[in-house]
């Protein structure tokens, strides 16, 4: 009588194939598991990236808006000063990038008095300092990016300047050293997510037109110098910024200049579609 069943070579054999399909399996899993991680961190780190850089352009395209025209004339005349002599951005300056690593931006906006504003701004206070509610004004905003500890962190606040009253002082603090619990900064990127290790703000550029007339210094028989900007010209200024930013996924600091892997770069040229005016004193 012949038996079923298989011989001990065969249950080896066996055994041998299907420890090889269990291991081509495990390692295709682990592959497959390892490709997706990666492909995950890289989306994170791209999508964090272009929202970055798509806040850059953002920024620094709104800087320097002063609302309406009365509030644009009311602007020059207040921050040129009663010499005449040619002056810059005044109190709200359109675009701050003297500290490394950090631009500080101003606009303007409507706004409506309300609640305890005739404590913050003189533009909400009645004669007998009480509050002038609903009335309509314009304030002036400042926002921000900076970059700490290869995080980069935005803020949008009224100007610290526009709080005007005796005594009043802003509730948070925005300029670019500002830390602690008082400090309105807020992260818009996540390490190890995306590490940003450049983050550099210059000005290339800038050229000078003769408000009045239309036209661009030294073209067309404008004036031949930024000096005739004062009381017998209007000037005004077109600013081009870039923006330098590099990052990676990961932790790391100071790995940009070794090309990483998953680098990500970018250089930004941008000019604020508001340029930067500057007026004789209209008195």
């Amino acid at each position: 009588m012949r038996e079923l069943g298989l011989s001990l070579v065969e249950l080896l054999v066996a055994i041998a194939i299907g420890a090889f399909i269990a291991l081509a399996g495990t390692t295709y899993f682990a592959t497959t598991f390892g490709a997706g991680i990666s492909i995950q961190e890289a989306t994170r780190a791209q999508a964090q990236f272009t929202a970055l850089t798509n806040a850059i352009r953002v920024e620094l395209r709104r800087a320097g808006y002063r609302g309406n025209p009365s509030q644009l004339a009311n602007y020059l005349v207040t921050t040129e000063g009663s010499s005449g002599v040619a002056g810059d951005e005044g109190t709200f300056p359109a675009v701050d990038i003297s500290t490394s690593g950090c631009a500080l931006m101003s606009y303007a906006r409507e706004h409506s008095c309300s609640g305890s504003d005739n404590a913050n701004f003189a533009v909400c206070r009645d004669t007998d300092g009480s509050l002038l509610s609903g009335t309509a004004t314009v304030l002036h905003y400042r926002t921000g990016l900076r970059l700490q500890s290869g995080v980069v962190e935005a803020v949008s606040v009224i100007h610290p300047s526009q709080y005007d009253v005796v005594g009043a002082t802003a509730p948070v603090s925005s300029d670019c050293a500002a830390a602690g619990g008082s400090s309105a900064w807020q992260s818009i990127t996540t390490a190890p997510d995306l590490y940003v290790d450049r983050f550099v703000f210059t000005m290339p550029g800038e050229t000078y037109f003769d408000a009045d007339a239309g036209c661009e210094f030294s073209v067309g028989g404008c004036e031949t110098s930024a000096s005739a900007c004062g009381d017998t010209v209007s000037c005004r200024i077109e600013r081009l910024y870039k923006v330098e930013v590099c990052a990676y996924p990961g932790d790391t600091d100071n790995q940009c200049a070794s090309s990483p892997e998953g680098r990500l770069y970018a250089e930004i040229f941008v000019s604020p579609r508001n340029n930067v005016l500057i007026s004789r004193d209209y008195d």
